[in-house]
């Protein structure tokens, strides 16, 4: 793999993650552009490695207040353990159908779909309130949906959040946080699913395209914690559309 091309892998992974525009979308987009080979697994689980560590790093205060104070936190923690078992469950349920019923050639619809959620939550009034139980299983339902390419995971679990009530800081900081058991445990799963391969890649461009993923994901949670106080999610949504028009032509 050239190193030019890691790099913008890398930036792909660490910058879509975390930003409302479904990375998995434009990973597959940008495969399909490159006619990339079919055992590229181990290198996007290891850029999701990289971006697990960025909200590991940003977080990690609040993070080690909720490991160090259990108690002070149960409400927060119990909200994290719901989202993530309503996302498993999910996951589970409906990996398989998903699997084999939403392809590259959905990204066009899948893009467009989260267009409208970032658009429509845009206009919700009824924010401010704190993460409950209620607005946890919706960002959990949310969360596992985003399976789907092209459904971003932070525009999905931010949306259900606020829809619920709750401030937008407060959703997207709970999102970053319920990323993190659930990109543990795909990294798992794909790990014991799919064998471990770099003979397309290289360590190098690994390597790099790694660092890149790790470093643009933690300027992408910073500009996202602090963008979204003041500007509205539809302007994302304007985006989503301009990159729907280039899938319906490339995939």
């Amino acid at each position: 793999m050239p190193i030019i091309l890691a790099i913008f892998l890398g930036l792909v992974q660490g910058l879509a993650e975390f930003l409302p525009v479904s990375s998995s979308g434009h990973l597959i987009l940008v495969q399909h552009v490159f006619n990339m080979p079919d055992d590229m697994m181990f290198f996007n689980i290891m850029l999701h490695v990289a971006t697990l560590i960025a909200v590991l790093f940003v977080f990690h205060k609040k993070i080690f207040q909720l490991v160090r104070h259990p108690i002070e936190n149960f409400k927060t923690n119990v909200s994290l353990i719901i989202a993530t078992a309503i996302t498993v469950g999910f996951v589970l349920i409906f990996n398989d159908w998903i699997e084999s019923t939403f392809a590259a050639r959905v990204l066009p619809i899948t893009f467009i779909i989260t267009a409208i959620v970032l658009f429509s939550i845009s206009f919700i009034k009824k924010q401010g309130g704190e993460i409950n139980y209620q607005s946890a299983a919706a960002t959990g339902l949310a969360q596992g949906l985003a399976v789907i390419p092209g459904f971003s995971r932070s525009g999905f679990t931010i949306s259900a959040a606020m829809a619920s009530g709750v401030q937008k800081e407060k959703a997207a900081e709970f999102a970053f946080l319920m990323s993190i058991p659930i990109i543990v445990a795909a990294l798992v799963w794909e790990l014991i699913r799919h064998p471990i391969s770099i003979n397309s890649i290289g360590w190098l461009p690994l390597s790099i395209a790694f660092i890149t993923a790790l470093v643009s994901g933690i300027f992408a949670i910073k500009f996202m914690m602090d963008i979204i106080k003041r500007i509205k999610l539809y302007w994302f949504s304007l985006y989503l559309i301009v990159i729907a028009i280039i899938a319906l032509f490339v995939v």
